[in-house]
């Protein structure tokens, strides 16, 4: 006689450990996370097999790239690190890239840099992929200006990445090209605002249609009266794209939602100082340094209207007066770039990387600062924001051009991180940083090494 089936019977439970741990490998971090919940039995083959690795996440800090003006390389300020030195990250895109791919870093998101000649590169896993010039901006009042390439990954979704492209007012003084009157007085951004997206998943671009939730930021006429940003740059938050490329507000993206909000910012833009976007301990950070006047605020999210909130505002002066250190030191960090990129068609014998030296600490469970008393001394030169630490309450600086800095805003004290510029910069007459980002190693996604 036929056994009737057993109605709690799961045809999954049938599967050998081997066979569940690969199907369940393929799932994001995410989804892995949730199916390690389910049952015990599924606990145990994610641990066993090792599946769920937050080891190869982008959870750390690896170092700040950081952009010159009129250098056509970057230049990788790299944390030393407790891997051995086969597994140390290089900054230098020569190693593993194909020569069309060097060139300047443009933005970053999770562990994956997007190069100005459209590769995307993840410099822990040396691999690499191109993606295809975006179609030409449909007819319309967007065509004339300003069109940004702007990075969205997260690994713990999906091991699959995106290109925004983001179109901007260009400054009047910018460009001769006048504007009808009805152009001029269109709300900006508009809505619904159509952007390109690239798919790593298609390997297509697709247009779509983002609808505006709130008021618009201003008039086509406003933006346009506003100064230009040297240092613009966005950050990637809870599934969401915040876009700082217009000096009087912020662009929040939401991708699976189809809508933005525009965010006005908590301070005007006088032209001379451009505020600094960035993603830290607590979310979306928006920070100002007018010569040593540090000010800090956090977006605050939880109500129904976004509002900056300052958390930090003071004199940073006194807090690096008490240093000595000497300016050709290397420091813990070290430079790294590629040597042939540094000029195009220059191949230099001079020195490119700093010699490693072994250090005494852990920097990837270290507390970031290595703070000592030093004797008095006064700071020299203009500082700039090089970025925040992602997970720490920590600034990086730029003293002069010349040195990188680590200022903690719970002590407010500081850290030299080391030597920011190669020596020969000073033979050339280099202007100072244009860009930086700050990076954090991620072990896993999908590059193919090819297009």
């Amino acid at each position: 006689m036929e056994q009737p089936e057993d109605p709690k019977l799961n045809m999954v439970d049938l599967l050998p450990d081997d066979v569940l741990a690969d199907i369940l490998r393929r799932l994001a971090p995410r989804q892995l996370a949730a199916c390690r919940c389910v049952c015990k039995p599924w606990r145990a083959v994610v641990d066993r097999h090792r599946l769920l690795r937050a080891d190869l996440l982008p959870l750390s800090l690896g170092g700040i790239f950081v952009n010159f003006h009129e250098v056509l390389t970057s230049f990788f300020l790299r944390r030393p690190s407790a891997r051995p030195p086969a597994a140390a990250i290089s900054g230098k895109f020569e190693d593993f890239t194909p020569s069309a791919a060097r060139s300047t870093v443009v933005d970053h998101c999770n562990g994956l840099l997007l190069l100005r000649s459209r590769y995307v590169v993840n410099p822990a896993t040396q691999r690499w992929a191109a993606f295809p010039e975006p179609p030409p901006p449909r007819p319309g009042i967007t065509r004339s200006f300003y069109h940004d390439e702007y990075l969205v990954f997260d690994p713990t979704v999906s091991p699959h990445y995106e290109v925004f492209l983001i179109p901007s007012v260009t400054p009047e003084e910018f460009v001769s090209k006048k504007l009808r009157p009805k152009v001029e007085e269109s709300e900006w951004p508009p809505s619904p605002c159509f952007l390109s997206v690239f798919s790593s998943s298609t390997g297509q671009w697709e247009e779509r249609s983002f609808v505006r939730e709130g008021e618009a930021a201003g008039t086509i006429a406003d933006m346009r009266s506003q100064p230009l940003l040297e240092q613009y740059n966005a950050v990637y938050w809870k599934r969401a794209l915040y876009v700082h490329r217009e000096a009087n507000f912020v662009m929040r993206i939401s991708p699976s939602k189809s809508k933005y909000q525009v965010i006005k910012l908590p301070i005007a833009q006088d032209g001379y100082v451009d505020p600094f976007l960035a993603r830290s301990e607590k979310g979306v950070y928006l920070a100002l340094l007018d010569r040593c006047h540090l000010r800090v605020w956090i977006l605050n999210e939880s109500c129904e209207q976004m509002k900056w909130e300052l958390k930090y505002d003071k004199e940073i002066q006194l807090s690096f007066q008490r240093w000595n250190y000497d300016e050709e030191s290397v420091g813990p960090w070290t430079l790294h770039y590629s040597r042939r990129d540094v000029y195009d068609g220059d191949d230099t014998n001079y020195n490119a990387e700093v010699a490693e030296r072994k250090f005494e600490w852990d920097s990837d469970s270290d507390d970031v600062l290595d703070l000592e008393d030093r004797v008095q001394r006064s700071s020299h030169g203009g500082f700039l924001i090089l970025g925040f630490h992602p997970y720490k309450e920590v600034i990086f600086l730029d003293e002069g051009s010349s040195r990188g800095l680590a200022y903690h805003l719970g002590t407010s004290k500081a850290q030299d991180l080391g030597r920011l510029r190669p020596n020969f910069f000073d033979h050339w007459h280099v202007e100072g940083v244009n860009r930086s980002f700050v990076y954090t190693p991620c072990w896993i996604g999908e590059l193919s090494n090819g297009i």
